[in-house]
């Protein structure tokens, strides 16, 4: 007989997917009662269902019951999440018969399951087998006592879906993600082995000396010898060709590591266990290939039990040959410093509600992460299903893997957590540990999410050891997100902090116009590297368009008040330009969070959350992708390449805006985490305005080391010198290809190097915005004779030189009308003499604060922060401006209908207008509000009263020192030069007492 032929015999896998009887457990408790089985077969002390019950249901294994048709359409609709089109919370029975071929050799029999959500139990043959209650791993039994070869078996398992344990919204669990799911989803199968087998395989990769640790069990019967056993191992090289096999006697194993018996679970038969370690040479023969999230090589192992000729036992394994490593403040793949560019999966499964076990589905996702510059993914609070690994082993994902709970009760140092979780957790860590040893992208291991308080806890760090000692190949961290560096009692190999909101820094400021500053100011409290925890977070406008993708087993409920609120104040035609605008918003202030974090010499990393919408928590729009992995059409991977790379270019830079002629001043930065040094770099820049190029230059770098996040040099340029413009700096850094060192942004960017004229490449480029206005002339010059303006804000009075000022509150304001003299009427405040003159013909620019509305809406220049239901006390709790491009009230301040730094100093903390209660008003220069509360927002409309014409504006022109800036003072007067003009023709009308509902009262001034 062929030994190869007589292995495969040996070992075989039956698998269990299709129909099964099923029967929801309370069904089943309702028949019981009626019954004659009552007796026997009581559901409530966990026996199965009678087997002859005619209640006995169909069910799909792989599948969950409720895309299967079990459960009850809920009779809610939740608007801070996803709904389900059915839900059932309790336990099922599933049942099924098996023939087991006859086994002429006896065997070790194994049945498991896979994607159980929560709890299961199996009865073999009518013989209780226990209780499984892994989330993350495959739920297994060893079933040999029971198993009849040569007839047909019966299995019966009880499943529970309800929370065992309060591990709070870990999102393998959450409602708001892949929600309460019942079923097998996963599949189930079982499985013969062998007596003599191979079993607990694994590869340990050592870099440094260019071999592998083979490690194994080798089990047989305790009255069988294993003098004639060898084991052989043969690899297979990234290549395809396969090395020197290599042959080990057990029995000189045996006597290194000093056999042991032990008795099997069940039976108690005597089963002698072997466990055995070689080490085995793999650069022998060939050159080693690492593999890394560039090139993920992978190695396969098949480690043989032989005994003669006779091939007993069989196991196959991938693996990679990678080292990760901590050393200082970086981390280090196969000894070169790596960024890590993440982004967290937070278990979103929007057509099944559970994770998936299709490869394809996983390859798709990592391919389009590894599209946008993505090295890296966080699993928050979960560990998916085997075929998201075997995937991230062969697309080159780095990952972080995390215990399902986000919990409180490691808060308080001084306090100990319930023994029953801590014990739950313990044996989850160990079955986690286990079930990815193999898998080379499996990197980093965090025990929750936002776990402890300001300091670490004492059996979060007792995990901590226990998870070194199992596998010291991965780095460990307390928790993820949450606790105070320096850190204080906290056991870790790295840390995953806030840069948001980590002391001395605040969100509101996680992005600003300023391109010289980092995150210093976190990363250097800690000796080890740190990585930035759920960062940006910012949100663009909601997309009911999506609505029709969610043919599974959710419906996306979150949009039904967010629709009816659009449609009744008329907006579902504002969808399209307010999507764009706060689109390109997200991305333009998602770039400068990241690049200040590439800024940041001793960040280690960065997890985005998210580059996906969240579907729950009130709905997060964070995303540049949907939920579905889908482009929503606001952005391109090139352009986020830009700022998401191997290779960054960072350009510092204190200003966004100048006056024309201004000297600006740029140091070129980079961030250089490829694999090689960059062979004789060189920094291409140039200056541009209106698709014309004004200046460049070139300077040589020499070679940049790996790891490097420092100064290339510096830019010394005026802006643009004539009028107003919109510029661009653009750099770009070319050097010599080496290996893999670097991938060209485009093959047109290939030129040839000036120096040798040696071919070149673009190893990365960016682009950054910048505006220059001129400076303010004399308004007379402009403006016309300024006596003809009754300015009463003497802030402006710099601004308007000659112009009447004087309080028009006074009880004999009525001179205003008699005079006649004045066209405009500049004020802060409403009062009746300004309604008097407004009413009878005049002219008004109203530029009212806060306190002078009846309905001021807070507003700043970020986006709102993950959204609006979940942090409802943040400030400004809005989503950027949307403008016409073609507003007469700018004149020629540049823009494109959305926020841009040059508007950070205008609108950030500067209170909007609500239009709410004038419909016939539409805003000149919109504030785009958060969609759940979708109120009518503006910085500036207009319209006509009685017989005369109003401007409102709130920009913030009485302040001083903002009118230094050149684009405050230059939007100024394009603004006076509008409302003085012949183009301020309000469309639309209001009333006085519309306006005494919008505007406070500022009452007439009696001098007695």
């Amino acid at each position: 007989m062929n030994p190869q032929s007589d292995a495969v015999e040996a070992r075989y896998t039956i698998h269990l997917n299709g129909t099964w009887h099923f029967l929801l457990a309370q069904q089943a408790e309702e028949h019981t009662e009626h019954s004659g089985h009552s007796e026997s077969r009581n559901t409530k002390q966990w026996c199965p269902p009678h087997p002859e019950d005619a209640l006995w249901n169909t069910i799909q294994v792989p599948g969950s019951w409720e895309e299967q048709g079990y459960g009850q359409a809920p009779g809610y609709a939740r608007i801070d999440t996803w709904t389900k089109i059915r839900e059932y919370e309790g336990s099922a029975w599933y049942a099924r018969d098996v023939f087991i071929p006859a086994d002429t050799r006896s065997g070790h029999y194994v049945f498991g399951l896979k994607g159980v959500r929560w709890t299961s139990r199996l009865w073999f043959n009518g013989n209780e087998a226990g209780i499984r209650d892994s989330l993350l791993t495959e739920q297994t039994w060893d079933i040999t006592p029971w198993v009849k070869p040569g007839e047909n078996n019966r299995i019966e398992i009880w499943v529970d879906n309800t929370m065992k344990l309060p591990l709070a919204g870990s999102h393998i669990h959450s409602l708001h993600t892949a929600a309460a799911w019942g079923g097998i989803t996963g599949g189930a199968f079982l499985e013969r082995q062998p007596l003599r087998r191979v079993h607990n395989l694994r590869i340990e990769p050592d870099m440094a000396s260019g071999t592998i640790s083979v490690q194994c069990t080798i089990s047989r019967p305790a009255e069988v010898s294993a003098s004639r056993m060898q084991l052989r191992i043969d690899i297979e090289h990234p290549d395809g060709t396969w090395l020197r096999p290599h042959l080990y006697d057990v029995q000189s194993a045996e006597k290194q590591v000093n056999a042991r018996t032990e008795a099997q679970e069940n039976d108690g038969a005597e089963t002698g266990v072997i466990i055995v370690s070689y080490r085995v040479e793999l650069g022998a023969e060939r050159t080693i290939i690492a593999w890394n999230d560039e090139n993920p090589a992978l190695y396969r192992a098949v480690v043989r039990l032989k005994e003669g000729e006779q091939e007993l036992d069989r196991m196959e394994q991938r693996f990679g040959m990678r080292s990760f490593a901590a050393r200082g403040k970086q981390l280090i793949l196969n000894g070169t410093p790596v960024f890590l560019r993440g982004y967290v999966d937070c278990c979103i499964f929007p057509l099944t509600g559970y994770p998936v076990w299709d490869y394809e589905h996983y390859v798709k996702q990592f391919r389009t992460a590894k599209s946008y510059g993505f090295n890296h993914v966080r699993l928050h609070g979960w560990s998916p299903p085997e075929p998201f690994w075997e995937a991230a082993d062969e697309e080159g994902m780095l990952v972080q893997a995390e215990l399902p709970h986000w919990s409180r009760f490691f808060q308080e140092s001084h306090t100990a957590a319930p023994i029953e979780i801590l014990s739950y957790l313990t044996q989850e860590l160990d079955r986690l540990l286990e079930a990815l040893h193999r898998h080379p992208s499996f990197v980093l291991f965090s025990l929750g999410n936002e776990l402890i308080g300001a300091n670490g806890h004492p059996e979060l760090n007792a995990l901590i050891a226990r998870a070194r000692e199992k596998d010291p190949s991965r780095l460990y961290t307390d928790n993820t997100g949450f606790g105070q560096l320096p850190p204080q009692g906290r056991e870790a190999d790295y840390y995953i902090q806030s840069f948001n909101w980590h002391p001395p820094l605040e969100s509101v400021l996680s992005a600003v116009p300023d391109t010289t500053l980092d995150y210093h100011a976190v990363t250097r409290l800690a000796s080890h590297p740190v990585i930035g925890h759920e960062h940006a977070q910012f949100t663009m406008y909601v997309r009911p368009q999506e609505r029709e993708k969610y043919t599974g087993v959710f419906r996306p409920t979150w949009l039904d008040p967010v629709e009816e609120s659009l449609q009744r104040k008329g907006m579902m035609v504002k969808l399209e330009p307010y999507q764009q605008a706060t689109g390109k918003h997200q991305m333009r202030s998602l770039k400068e969070a990241m690049e200040r974090v590439r800024r940041t010499p001793d960040a280690a990393g960065i997890q985005l959350l998210d580059i996906r919408d969240f579907p729950g928590q009130g709905h997060a729009t964070t995303g540049f992708l949907d939920v579905f992995w889908e482009d929503k059409g606001i952005t391109t991977p090139a352009e986020v390449k830009q700022f998401n790379a191997d290779v960054v270019i960072l350009l510092s830079c204190i200003e966004r805006t100048y006056y024309a002629g201004e000297l600006i001043e740029i140091d070129v930065r980079i961030s250089h985490y490829g694999k090689r040094t960059l062979k004789n770099a060189s920094i291409h820049w140039r200056m541009a305005a209106d698709g014309q190029l004004l200046t460049e230059g070139e300077w040589s770098c020499g070679d940049i080391p790996c790891g490097s996040v420092l100064s290339l040099g510096s830019v010394k340029i005026d802006a643009p010198g004539h009028g107003v413009s919109a510029f661009r700096v653009e750099a770009e850094l070319r050097c010599h290809p080496v290996n893999d060192a670097i991938h060209p942004v485009s093959a047109e960017h290939s030129i040839v190097h000036p120096a040798n004229h040696l071919t070149s490449v673009t190893a990365a480029q960016n682009v950054w915005h910048g505006w220059s206005f001129p400076v303010v002339q004399a308004a007379s010059e402009r403006h016309g004779d300024m006596k003809r303006i009754w300015n009463t804000m003497k802030e402006l009075q710099p601004l308007l030189v000659e112009s009447h000022c004087e309080r028009v509150d006074h009880v004999d304001g009525c001179r205003l009308l008699r005079q006649g003299q004045h066209e405009l009427l500049i004020v802060k405040s409403l009062t009746p003499n300004v309604l008097d003159v407004l009413l009878n013909g005049g002219r008004i620019w109203l530029q009212p604060d806060a306190e002078d509305l009846y309905d001021p809406v807070e507003t700043k220049y970020l986006p709102v922060f993950w959204n609006y239901l979940m942090f409802a006390a943040q400030p400004g709790a809005t989503m950027g401006m949307h403008m016409e491009k073609e507003t007469a009230l700018l004149g020629s301040f540049p823009h494109d209908g959305a926020s841009d730094w040059h508007w950070y100093h205008l609108v950030n903390g500067t209170p909007a207008v609500c239009l709410d209660t004038m419909q016939d008003v539409n805003p000149l220069i919109e504030v785009v509000d958060h969609f759940h509360r979708a109120k009518r927002l503006a910085y500036a409309f207009e319209a006509r009263a009685g017989k005369g014409r109003i401007l409102v504006s709130t920009f913030p022109f009485t302040d001083t020192a903002l009118m230094k800036r050149p684009e405050a003072a230059f939007l100024f007067q394009e603004m006076l030069s509008y409302v003085q003009g012949e183009q301020f023709k309000p469309s639309s009308s209001v009333t006085a007492a519309q306006l005494l509902g919008m505007f406070k009262l500022k009452p007439i001034q009696f001098t007695l």
